[in-house]
């Protein structure tokens, strides 16, 4: 289980982000997200009785099983045996279940107790305890609401308290802008700013901040942003207030000049009758081009200046903890007129073994002026003197580079005013009472920053500081590196280093200066670790993701879920893995490359069974995902695995689409490692299941990369039904990218194969996608007899998701020739084939074109009623293009029959959807927008619209379309008054009709 970093007693449950349970400082897990569901509503509810049936919405909204009563009931039996006092906590009463919890059990209980707080010191006239209230309150939120967890009724609950906490944050910024205390307000309000765009007070605070600090054109730029957005969003202007304070920006005005800042109080236990100690400082200088971590920064200073008296920071070799602790302390100095040292414990030094407690403590005596004849000879007495000498004074003390928290006990200052800052590559969580910072990768913007601070002009040039910046991935140690190589080598360019760095095997060779080496310090870590440890980093060098699922890495580690964990957790606390979400885990860029610079130059045997787990995981894990999403896809064998695989189980489909779009940069990468190692069939099946979600993403890009990647890998394996079915997904790749005759020419050479092996669904497959590439070139005759064919296959062979796609195909030809009735009656049998299926995407393509038939046969009030039984905007289980095509033809529907406002609502969100509809679809739903424009008396608009699809249906020789936008501009032309061109445009929009056979 996760540790909290925190050995807490008793349960401790959060709702204030993401749902989590902890017990004893161990997550408890909860069991799925119908117990979340019912847990987390009961929490939102907390003290109050929850009927059965709003706890049955909460977890399935208007739609819930029969069973969904008895289901509730058992769900909370569960409950009580999952949570440690599940008894106690977890209450029936009546008809209805209420969760009791007492103080410190709840953060919001907390939130709430602590806003009570601030609303008594503020009607006490205490500012500053009230404001400390507020911001302890708000910083127990660490996200969203139930993060992750969706219905009606928990979003109802949640707004709640989305509302409370705003209205907090607003509170908290006008006793700070009276007291003038701003430091990191503008950065601490950003996100909240970003979040809620249209909350006007919150932007109007943002902006007084922002004047205040000196950014006066960032505060007025904030005023253009949100004028931006009422009139694109609400067709509004900014309230009076904004307006004003707007102005009086603009103005400079001596009004909004806030009062003097407040002098810091003294310390509260600074004395003055006790004995003088000489004030010593033994911290190394402030780095004057430090660089972000300006939250991590104010989350320390505000540790220190609550008195709390550790702050540890851990991170992986070469973040900055040091300069992180060094700023932090020299900031802090004046709280601590007693002192400032620095020590370094050698944790992690090469040439160094870690300084022992007893040496340590000898240096820190020493430093206070402890003369050698009263240094105690044993750890004991050096530790007693130690507390005592500090127990009345205020020192900081910076204990850098510990090893592990053994090391760091002994040291700590006595009870009192002291306090110590240390710093660690691994997670010291037995340090109670500490306040845990964690440091990684600076961010792009501020890894340019530092560039910019430490290059000299000659090396000016931004474009190539950002790629350097890239390569160094965030890792300060890395850009410092970096820079001191420019700067000891003048006659070099950033430009010429980056091209050094081009490759992962150069990286880090060039990451290197003097003594200071990126690879050196991570072979510090990575040597301090046992082999079990070293063996587990070295197999997740292998791993193809940038982050990574625990199933995944036990399968690459041949482990159980739990041993696992453990492991990732192990790596996690000495800071070799990174932890971005819950259960995810990341290795940083350079230490992955580390991680592979330890491989032989041929895997080795265990390696391979290793890589070759993590395959049959994945594609196992793949194949179960698309089970769910694309019901009745066509069955084939897949790989076996080698061994047990550990693959997840998905509880529906939208289970298995966020796992997907979790895993699919991982997946696409496994693919290639498959490829690259041999493994043919996984590398060929691996895209197949890629085929199904990337057409539903409208990824058509990565749909035609996979499917080269597949094809390439069927050839080599020389097995014909792999590399037919290879070739009839890379054909349907090319098709949605505008490649007709490159998708036809995959085709016939999956069909021939397919003949000549006898494979008629294989046939019946390909003849459907002919017929589907000869209908987008306009040979619609041609088309219909191939799909004719492929029909009779399909049903002869019981391939009902297959006959459906090619029904709803043969509708759209039929439309194109004007056999409206034909094209309707074949639409509604795959709509109906499409709903005994569950194919939601399919069945939104087969009811447009039901819908089309209607239009051209004059019935636009049955094509709005066909369109309106869908959803208007495009959910995760839909193409793009689908929905655009839809949007689209709704529009048209609502402008026939003179509904002009709803026609220009499905506009403007079809033309949302025309960036990633696919290269076909986007001239289909621009000319049929074109049309829409023309018909409300937009011939602009509707020119622009036509001439688009006129330049990229003839691009890709899609006749049909090319003839429609040749008709649109001409329509359009004649409007506008110009005669010539709508001749031109009418005449070659006729040759085409006619060409075609097709109605104009």
């Amino acid at each position: 289980m996760e540790r909290t970093g925190e050995e807490e007693e008793g349960i401790r449950l959060k709702v204030l982000g993401a749902l989590e349970c902890w017990d004893a400082g161990e997550r408890i897990p909860l069991g799925g997200t119908k117990a979340e569901r019912v847990l987390g509503f009961l929490l939102l509810s907390h003290g109050r009785t929850v009927p059965v049936n709003r706890l049955v919405e909460a977890v399935w909204g208007d739609r819930p099983p029969s069973t969904a009563a008895h289901q509730i009931r058992k769900t909370v039996s569960t409950l009580r045996r999952t949570l440690p006092g599940g008894s106690r906590t977890l209450h029936t009463d009546g008809a209805g279940y209420r969760v009791l919890v007492g103080p410190g059990q709840l953060d919001l209980l907390d939130f709430e107790a602590l806003l009570r707080s601030a609303a008594v010191a503020q009607d006490a006239d205490r500012p500053r305890e009230a404001a400390a209230a507020l911001r302890t309150a708000l910083d127990l939120w660490r996200g969203p609401v139930l993060d992750g967890l969706t219905s009606d009724a928990l979003d109802s609950a949640a707004n709640v308290l989305v509302e409370t906490r705003l209205s907090a944050v607003e509170q908290y910024t006008r006793l700070c802008l009276t007291a003038n205390q701003l430091t990191g307000l503008a950065a601490y309000l950003r996100p909240l700013v970003d979040a809620h765009p249209l909350r006007e007070s919150l932007r109007e605070q943002l902006m007084t901040v922002l004047y205040r600090t000196g950014r006066h054109a960032e505060a007025l730029e904030e005023f253009a942003t949100v004028r931006r957005l009422l009139a694109e969003e609400l067709g509004a202007d900014p309230s009076p207030q904004l307006a004003r304070l707007h102005e009086a920006i603009l103005r400079r005005s001596p009004e909004l000049s806030g009062p003097a800042p407040a002098p810091s109080p003294p310390a509260a236990d600074q004395e003055t009758d006790r004995d003088p100690v000489p004030v010593r400082c033994t911290l190394p200088y402030d780095l004057p081009d430090f660089t972000g971590r300006q939250e991590t920064v104010r989350r320390a200073l505000a540790a220190l200046a609550d008195d709390r008296r550790i702050v540890t920071v851990n991170g992986m070799g070469g973040t900055g903890k040091t300069a992180l602790a060094v700023h932090v302390a020299n900031r802090a100095a004046p709280r601590y007129p007693d002192g400032q040292l620095f020590l370094d414990l050698h944790g992690f030094t090469p040439g160094h073994q870690p300084l022992q407690p007893l040496d340590a403590l000898d240096q820190l005596l020493r430093s206070l002026g402890v003369p050698s004849d009263r240094m105690p000879e044993e750890l004991s007495g050096r530790q007693a003197l130690w507390r005592s000498v500090t127990a009345d004074r205020r020192l900081l003390v910076v204990l850098d580079n510990a090893r592990d928290a053994a090391q760091i006990q002994p040291l700590l200052p006595g009870a009192g005013g002291s306090a110590a800052i240390v710093t660690s590559r691994t997670r010291l969580v037995e340090l109670d009472g500490a306040e845990w910072l964690s440091v990684g990768s600076l961010s792009m913007e501020e890894s340019v920053e530092l560039l910019g601070k430490v290059l000299t002009v000659e090396h000016d040039d931004p474009e190539a500081r950002t790629l350097l910046a890239g390569m160094c991935a965030g890792l300060p140690l890395a850009l410092r590196i970096a820079s001191a190589r420019l700067r000891n080598r003048p006659q070099w360019t950033v430009r010429y280093l980056v091209d050094r760095m081009r490759t992962e095997a150069r990286t880090l060779t060039e990451l290197r200066v003097g003594e200071r080496s990126v690879a050196a310090s991570l072979q510090l870590s990575y040597g301090a670790m046992g082999e079990r440890h070293r063996a587990a980093f070295r197999l997740l060098g292998w791993h193809p993701g940038t982050d990574f699922d625990v199933p995944s890495a036990a399968a690459l580690l041949g482990t159980d879920i739990g041993e696992a964990e453990s492991l990732l957790e192990d790596l996690l606390d000495v800071t070799l893995l990174e932890q971005q979400t819950l259960d995810r885990y990341t290795l940083h860029d350079l230490v992955r490359w580390f991680a592979r610079d330890l491989r032989e130059e041929q895997p080795t045997a265990r390696e391979e069974q290793a890589v070759r787990r993590l395959l049959d995981h994945y594609l196992l894990a793949l194949e179960r995902a698309c089970d769910l999403l694309f019901p009745g896809r066509a069955p084939h064998p897949v790989p076996q695995p080698a061994g047990s695989a550990t693959v997840p189980r998905f509880a529906c489909a939208a289970d298995a689409l966020r796992w997907l779009d979790h895993e699919y940069p991982a997946l696409r990468s496994a693919a290639q490692l498959a490829y690259d190692t041999g493994a043919d069939l996984h590398a060929a099946y691996l895209p197949r299941g890629l085929a199904f979600y990337l057409n539903l993403r409208g990824w058509w890009t990565e749909f035609r990369d996979t499917g080269t990647l597949a094809v390439r890998a069927a050839r080599r394996l020389d097995d014909p039904l792999v590399l037919r079915i290879s070739l009839t997904n890379l054909a349907m790749a090319l098709w949605k990218l505008g490649d007709l005759q490159g998708a036809l020419a995959h085709l016939d050479e999956a069909l021939e194969l397919a003949e000549r092996t006898a494979e008629e669904p294989g046939v019946a497959a390909c003849l459907s996608r002919i017929g589907v590439c000869l209908s987008s070139l306009g040979a619609y005759e041609d088309a219909l007899a191939q799909l004719d064919r492929a029909l009779t296959l399909h049903r002869r062979l019981g391939s009902r998701r297959e006959e459906a796609e090619a029904l709803a195909n043969t509708a759209s030809a039929l439309n194109a020739l004007g056999r409206h009735e034909e094209a309707a009656e074949a639409a509604e049998a795959a709509v109906r084939l499409d709903r005994g299926l569950g194919e939601c995407d399919h069945e939104l393509y087969a009811l447009t074109e039901l819908a089309v038939a209607h239009l051209g046969a004059g019935r636009p009030q049955r094509a709005l009623h066909v369109l309106s039984g869908v959803p208007g905007e495009p959910d995760r289980f839909s193409q793009p293009g689908t929905v655009g095509l839809l949007l689209a033809h709704r529009a048209e529907a609502y402008q026939r029959l003179g509904r002009p406002l709803e026609a220009e609502l499905c506009t403007a969100r079809a033309l949302t959807m025309l960036d990633v509809s696919g290269a076909i679809r986007r001239a289909e739903i621009k000319n049929v927008l074109g049309r829409v424009h023309h018909q409300r008396g937009d011939h602009s608009e509707a020119l622009e619209l036509h001439r688009g699809a006129l330049v990229r249906s003839s691009a890709m020789g899609l006749r049909l379309e090319t003839g429609r936008a040749h008709a649109g501009v001409a329509a359009a032309a004649d409007a506008l008054g110009d005669p010539a061109t709508a001749l031109s445009s009418r005449e070659a929009a006729r040759r085409i009709f006619d060409d075609l056979g097709v109605p104009g």
